[in-house]
């Protein structure tokens, strides 16, 4: 399985957007951090499936009771099951069916403007999602409690399998008493925190071990079976995908061919020819020097990743880019001429450099080991031989200063 970048679409835009990548063939940690805006996460997309969490705060997931004999139709029918217990319009919501069970549906409701809105700025920078999950659905299930975690300064909680909701830290007495209330039969309940329990929470509250949220959701956001993209945003086909920012230029280019006449046609010609042919230079030096950017649909697309590699590279204006890093490194790598580098990893939000490399025996990544020792935080990992040469990877962060 391919690793996975995890992204946390947010309600309110102004907020910095979690984001993580999973391997789980390797069970590691790739890279996260917050991001400002979904343009900085392109690289980490690049050659990644791509899933978003939904924000909590932003829907409602609530239940309505099935009329008998609406089974076959129940998707046309649930937005007048739940037309009186909306505060909006139906048609200015989305509507998904999570699941049923006897005479009850589970359903997630959130407005068409922000569900378009997250998708048009995927689409903005490149991002392709698929998946879209709930994100209270994605913490952990107990059946005989709560699960909660905070995020982005908000708490989420999953109280059922297809139930859950987020609320402010000072709301969270309140909700949980309406909760509790509700089930006054079964008790208290207890909540099982994946984050630090807040002060004055009660002794039903629970620390469960958590080494990062956004690594919780995203692992349970894999195995999910819920996505809110159905119906008109349910993914399209691939190859339609593809030709359909052509469409309209297409059309244009028709109009306009008919419009200026048969005269026009072998000037119009020459300089498509010329403006294709530029575009085709311009986009083979991309392809070249990031290979990971083999999919340019518009020049707007490929001045935005030059700019965002410049700037990665440059570490935002820092001394702590990777630029800076390449020029220590230089001096250090001669010291083991017979090591060779297969593929480099720069992680800003870490503050670390990985680097794969090939040589012909233990020896020499040893002695790369200690150069690179005097000048970083070095870990040298697992060493294994295939044939006649030896792999290994090491791990490089600086030391504070």
């Amino acid at each position: 399985m391919s690793e996975i970048l995890t992204i946390r679409l947010n309600s309110d835009p102004q907020e910095p957007i979690p984001w993580l990548v999973w391997s789980p063939a390797q069970q590691e940690v790739i890279a996260s951090g917050e991001a400002e805006s979904l343009s900085q996460l392109t690289d980490y997309a690049a050659d990644r499936d791509v899933v978003a969490l939904a924000d909590s705060a932003a829907m409602t997931l609530t239940t309505a009771m099935i009329p008998a004999g609406s089974e076959r139709q129940l998707d046309t029918v649930l937005p007048f099951l739940l037309e009186d217990d909306l505060a909006q319009d139906v048609d200015q919501v989305h509507i998904t069916l999570l699941g049923k069970s006897g005479e009850i549906a589970n359903v997630a409701v959130i407005e068409h403007k922000l569900l378009e809105r997250w998708l048009d700025d995927l689409a903005d920078v490149g991002l392709h999602v698929r998946k879209l999950v709930p994100d209270c659905l994605c913490l952990p299930l107990h059946d005989d409690g709560y699960s909660a975690a905070k995020l982005n300064h908000r708490w989420l909680l999953r109280t059922d399998e297809l139930e859950g909701s987020s609320a402010e830290e000072g709301w969270l007495p309140v909700w949980l008493q309406s909760l509790n209330s509700a089930q006054d039969e079964d008790g208290i309940k207890t909540v099982y925190s994946y984050s630090n329990i807040p002060e004055d929470m009660g002794d039903n509250w629970k620390a469960e071990p958590c080494e990062l949220v956004m690594l919780l959701l995203a692992q349970q956001a894999m195995q999910s079976r819920h996505n809110l993209l159905a119906g008109r945003y349910k993914p399209q086909n691939q190859i339609y995908k593809h030709l359909k920012p052509w469409r309209g230029a297409a059309i244009a280019a028709a109009v306009l061919l008919a419009v200026l006449g048969g005269e026009k046609v072998a000037d119009i010609y020459q300089m498509e020819a010329q403006a294709a042919q530029y575009r085709e230079q311009s986009e083979a030096k991309v392809r070249k020097l990031l290979p990971q950017n083999q999919r340019i649909p518009t020049t707007s697309y490929m001045r935005r990743i030059i700019e965002g590699e410049l700037s990665r590279l440059s570490g935002g204006g820092n001394q702590s880019g990777v630029m800076v890093w390449m020029s220590e490194l230089g001096p250090l790598l001669e010291s083991a001429p017979g090591i060779q580098l297969d593929a480099l990893r720069f992680d800003q939000d870490r503050g670390e450099l990985r680097l794969n490399a090939r040589g012909k025996d233990f020896g020499d990544f040893e002695k790369l080991r200690e150069a690179l020792s005097t000048k970083y935080n070095t870990e040298l990992g697992q060493l294994s031989r295939d044939q006649q040469t030896v792999t290994g990877a090491f791990v490089l962060r600086k030391e504070p200063s």
